[in-house]
């Protein structure tokens, strides 16, 4: 998949077009791409994304709304790219761009730089800073020439609702497992590995401490989770196998940390992980975070986190993102 990050050198082939935010890439932005990708491959077109960075929220809100991301740009184009995708193309979102009304993003942009001959709206999706009514998107796309329809709504067997809200709501709340039930994959933070205090070392557990590459990525609630670690291998980004390993996501109340943090203890790693890229997988959470009677207290919860997280994990298996760098 060819990510397009300056729409200004982009040459347009006739393509069959979606837009929106797709934050998190759940089953039902899944369920979508794969009809664009139908519908490309039935028109002889090929397939483009179109998406926002930053989060439009986040330039709206005036920096009054923080906006958990469920997904980076890197972590979004990977899966979108894992939807058999040909083009993601990346507008920066900014107060210019939002002012666009509907009728100047369809005709200067969709139809002139991207050359959509087809769009393909998410069932709810809108756009344009005009009050368009919801019935009439279809209409106003095909006054400029270009054929379009709306997805159906998208829901899990049963009738559940999936929507990045719901990610969200099961992320803030320690709810691993449903919200891997709606996204499709286990829930990644990918991040660089830094200096911590080296007390998990001198416990006998080293641990990874890892900062996400976003401020804004979303960390869901502070507890003990069994999850993996996958480690950057080389400059190409090629990724190593996934450890098994117990993340604590918290501020350390038995130490007197301060602050969240996250750390994982890879378990049965021993090199040196300092200055390298990770992407961690949380599978589920097991359990709150809690001040110990000291460190001996703590080590021992810990050597029984691990026992039960490499229980947990053997009956799991994970598909990594293949995340690559934007040039």
């Amino acid at each position: 998949m060819e990510i397009i990050d300056s729409i200004e050198t982009y040459k347009p082939q006739p393509a069959a077009v979606t837009v929106g935010v797709f934050d998190g890439l759940h089953l039902g932005h899944q369920a979508l791409l794969r009809e664009l990708v139908a519908e490309a491959h039935a028109r002889n077109l090929i397939s483009v994304v179109v998406t926002f960075e930053p989060h439009p929220r986040i330039v709206l809100s005036k920096g009054n709304d923080r906006v958990g991301l469920i997904t980076s740009t890197a972590e979004k184009a990977a899966l979108i790219e894992q939807c058999g995708i040909d083009r993601l193309v990346v507008i920066p979102f900014t107060r210019q761009f939002s002012d666009l009304t509907a009728r100047q993003f369809i005709n200067n942009w969709l139809k002139v730089r991207l050359d959509a001959k087809f769009v393909l709206l998410g069932y709810n999706h809108h756009f344009g800073s005009d009050d368009v009514a919801a019935d009439d998107y279809i209409s106003l796309i095909e006054s400029e020439g270009i054929s379009a329809r709306r997805s159906s709504a998208f829901s899990l067997p049963g009738g559940t609702k999936v929507s990045s809200t719901e990610v969200r709501n099961a992320l803030e709340t320690g709810n691993i497992e449903q919200a891997a039930l709606l996204l499709g994959h286990f829930y990644p933070i990918s991040g660089n590995v830094v200096h911590g205090d080296a007390i998990g070392r001198q416990m006998g557990f080293p641990t990874a401490n890892i900062v996400a590459d976003d401020e804004n990525k979303l960390i869901p609630k502070d507890g003990v989770y069994a999850g993996w670690v996958i480690l950057e291998a080389d400059e190409q980004n090629e990724q190593s196998q996934p450890f098994e390993a117990v993340v604590n996501i918290g501020s350390r109340p038995t130490i007197g940390g301060d602050g969240q943090r996250i750390e994982a203890h890879i378990i049965g790693f021993q090199a040196d992980v300092y200055n390298r890229r990770a992407t961690i997988y949380l599978a589920t959470r097991m359990r709150d975070e809690q001040k110990f009677n000291g460190t001996d207290d703590l080590g021992l919860h810990i050597a029984a986190d691990i026992e039960k997280a490499k229980n947990i994990l053997s009956h799991l298996a994970i598909k990594p993102l293949r995340l690559k760098s934007r040039k």
